[in-house]
């Protein structure tokens, strides 16, 4: 199941990109709640926000504390800055306790192919699934074994095991990785069987003119 995780914010009183940009200076991340109540309004420290999060997850529910007030919410969306990788603003979702909810949970891989070590490449074609599940059924991410995967097979999403109370809603047809053969083995295997012909050709003419 998802991880639980805390994190203390402040009230903003000023909104506005002015008041966010001063926000930003002092090493706060502006942020918002929507959920089933009216949107909360606040900052995130940014030391407290990286030290929590290496990598931002959807999956995560975090008991988000500002005031007086504590909400369970998950992130919904943010804003990266490209240049920097810095988080300029998130935007928050209180969840409700036995309300399922829609979000994406991600896939992790193990194990080494078996395809590989025949000279395949693992080519991954999926990193997260959309799912609808209640809050407590979240998983933190699916692992996903890929072992068994011999040269030119390949994992649909219906093949995954999923967790009691998930329900998925991405594609299950849609490829989740493969194990293909590199494009220059391809040409190479063509071109010698291309090459081989015109000697049996060869051999065939000289046999005509034997005769």
């Amino acid at each position: 199941m998802a991880k639980t995780v805390v994190l203390n914010g402040q009230p903003r009183e000023e909104l506005g990109s002015g008041s966010a940009g001063r926000l930003r200076r002092e090493g706060q991340i502006p942020a918002v709640v929507y959920g089933h109540t009216d949107p909360l309004h606040c900052s995130i420290s940014a030391r407290d926000f990286y030290t929590t999060f290496h990598t931002v997850s959807e999956s995560t529910i975090v008991t988000l504390k500002v005031g007086k007030e504590k909400r369970d919410v998950l992130i919904k969306d943010y804003d990266e800055d490209i240049t920097t990788g810095n988080v300029r603003h998130i935007d928050f979702f209180e969840i409700e306790k036995g309300k399922k909810l829609r979000t994406h949970v991600a896939i992790e891989f193990e194990g080494s192919p078996a395809g590989v070590r025949e000279g395949g490449i693992l080519d991954h074609n999926l990193y997260q699934l959309d799912i609808e599940c209640l809050p407590k059924d979240i998983p933190e991410h699916l692992v996903v074994d890929v072992s068994s995967l011999g040269v030119d097979d390949v994992l649909h999403v219906r093949d995954l095991v999923i967790p009691e109370g998930v329900k998925v809603l991405t594609n299950l047809d849609q490829t989740v990785c493969s194990i293909i053969i590199p494009r220059a083995v391809v040409e190479e295997e063509e071109g010698e069987e291309e090459g081989a012909e015109p000697e049996v050709v060869k051999k065939e003419e000289a046999a005509d003119d034997e005769e």
